[in-house]
């Protein structure tokens, strides 16, 4: 059963990977603030948690020739604070300097499969009432695709679910040993441990200081 409704952006270098190692990168959710839009709140409709029905009618993506399930790639493309913050990290261990090239070697999706409603101008935190089991199984069918050595999630917000509360995670004790950052899955369909590492969110304060315990710990899991 396909569960995905977003297609994963997926760089042009990414079967070469950063090292040799294929790396995935997984945000929480994609936001919309168009209020005044006539499917808005179908479109981001928390208890129904479908987007679908709008994929191509969305007048906003429509007038940009543009589908709601590509919009990883249309996020990459608008290079908004946050991905441009991750790639400055990337681009030492890349060896690249310019934006589109740093992403280039990754893929990247959100977990979540619909869009989250927002208030213009304003933020909104992705809620674990956001989360549902689709996205879970939308999560293993991406890594099935894809077959990613490595799975860098951002922030907390479905990391419990990905992590401890998964029945493919094969070393527990491996969160401890690196203060809660690594442990790694075994996936049906993968025909490799998967190491997933979860950083603090690009977006938050803590990134910055935070930074060389994710570098630390980045680099160990590309070594493996």
């Amino acid at each position: 059963m396909n569960n995905r409704f977003f297609n994963p952006f997926v760089g042009a270098n990414y079967s070469k990977g950063i090292h040799g190692k294929r790396v995935l990168v997984v945000g929480a959710s994609f936001y919309c603030d168009q209020q005044e839009c006539p499917y808005f709140n179908r479109c981001t409709d928390v208890e129904r948690k479908d987007s679908s029905e709008f994929d191509s009618i969305c007048p906003a993506y429509q007038a940009c020739g543009a589908t709601l399930h590509d919009e990883p790639s249309n996020a990459i493309s608008d290079g908004l604070t946050t991905y441009q913050r991750f790639a400055s990290y990337l681009s030492s261990i890349v060896g690249k300097r310019e934006y589109a090239e740093v992403w280039s070697y990754v893929a990247f999706t959100n977990y979540i499969q619909f869009i989250l409603p927002a208030e213009p101008g304003r933020y909104r935190d992705t809620r674990p009432s956001d989360l549902s089991e689709r996205d879970f199984a939308a999560f293993n069918e991406t890594l099935c695709e894809l077959q990613p050595h490595i799975v860098v999630i951002w922030g907390c917000v479905f990391n419990s679910r990905v992590r401890e509360q998964n029945a493919y995670l094969i070393d527990r004790s491996e969160l401890d040993r690196t203060e809660w950052y690594v442990c790694h899955l075994q996936v049906p369909g993968v025909n490799h441990p998967i190491a997933v590492i979860n950083p603090y969110h690009p977006s938050s304060p803590a990134w910055n200081s935070k930074i060389a315990d994710f570098d630390r710990y980045f680099r160990e899991v590309l070594k493996e």
